[in-house]
């Protein structure tokens, strides 16, 4: 039984190419890479556009431009925590966020630990 598979498959195979195929297969995995990395927020274009809104060059404006920056590269560090393994290896609890210097200890009091039981 076996063997009349593999003949009527190598019948077959040969009217269809294996490289038309891999074609195929190469285009989806590349398409489906370059679509998951278009989708990685970058922080480049959000503080041009922040530099840009938040104007002063006094201590309080650049205050403001840090915090919103701060507050963007903490939801992408969150993000990542439960997607990327290496990410969560790197930030495992909120005080390794704290101590980086993305996130404020203020800020991980009863906020985080009652939406998200799980960080």
């Amino acid at each position: 039984m076996f063997e009349k598979l593999s003949i009527y498959c190598d019948r077959y195979a040969e009217l269809i190419p294996v490289s038309f195929v891999l074609g195929f297969y190469v285009t989806l995995v590349v398409s489906r890479w370059w679509g998951q990395f278009e989708n990685v927020p970058w922080p480049d274009r959000l503080a041009a556009l922040v530099s840009g809104h938040v104007r002063g060059a006094d201590e309080a404006a650049r205050l403001t431009r840090r915090t919103l920056m701060r507050y963007a590269n903490l939801s992408g560090v969150l993000i990542y925590r439960s997607v990327s393994t290496a990410v969560y290896k790197r930030f495992p609890t909120m005080e390794h966020l704290v101590q980086a210097g993305t996130m404020r200890l203020k800020h991980t009091d009863v906020t985080f630990s009652t939406v998200f039981p799980s960080l």
